[in-house]
């Protein structure tokens, strides 16, 4: 390991970042390198030093839900509630008048089929969206 690979290393190691075994390698090197032994305890110093100058933040317990309001809010608020209904809808329409252009003698069973394959995909649809729904609040 040379000098650059080892502090890259070392710097790694203040910060937890290391596996055990390179935390070996890295102690064996130091104890032969003044160069990196010094770099090492003033990495060491300046952890210790900004460990005690700032002070550890805690969040409340209520943060995560109330961002996720938020977030959920702000990114809803550009988009109607009903896009996904209308797109259902708009698909669904285009499907049955494209299959009533390629089959124009079976019509009658192209609409029946169409408006029951629409409705119950829709109603999957609703489900779906309400299990989404409440599976985001509970998180």
């Amino acid at each position: 390991m040379n000098c650059k690979e080892a502090q890259e290393t070392i710097l790694d190691s203040v910060a937890g970042l290391i596996p055990p075994d390179q935390h070996l390698a890295i102690e064996n090197h130091i104890a032969k390198c003044e160069v990196c032994h010094g770099f090492a305890e003033i990495q060491r110093v300046l952890d210790v030093r900004l460990a005690a100058a700032v002070p550890v933040v805690s969040l409340s317990p209520g943060f995560r839900r109330s961002l996720q309001e938020k977030l959920h809010r702000h990114a809803t608020a550009g988009w109607s509630e009903s896009l996904p209904d209308i797109a259902h809808l708009i698909g669904c329409v285009f499907a049955i008048v494209l299959l009533l252009l390629l089959l124009p003698e079976y019509s009658k069973i192209v609409v029946s089929v169409g408006a029951v394959f629409t409705a119950a995909t829709y109603f999957f649809q609703a489900i779906l969206r309400s299990s989404l729904e409440r599976l985001e609040r509970n998180a």
